[in-house]
């Protein structure tokens, strides 16, 4: 098993019937809040573009343990990676 980072972008609107959300997968937590950060940004520009000034955006980073993903890879190698 490996750990890999989940992220969760949450978007509220006032009059909405729920809350929309979307989920990303990354290979560590690092990568998954400097990513989750940027979406948010550019959610909130995308929203403020089209006049919804009032959207809200919350996200969350979490940890979890899964089978080996083909597209992360595999072990690093290099310079500090005892190649």
């Amino acid at each position: 098993m490996i750990k890999v980072a989940f992220a969760i972008i949450i978007t509220s609107m006032p009059h909405w019937p729920s809350v929309k959300y979307q989920g990303y997968l990354y290979p560590d937590m690092e990568t998954c809040l400097v990513s989750t950060e940027m979406y948010v940004e550019q959610f909130r520009a995308y929203a403020d573009s089209q006049g919804d000034y009032n959207a809200h955006f919350d996200s969350m980073c979490f940890e979890t343990e899964s089978y080996p993903i083909d597209a992360f890879g595999g072990p690093q190698q290099g310079i500090g990676f005892n190649a």
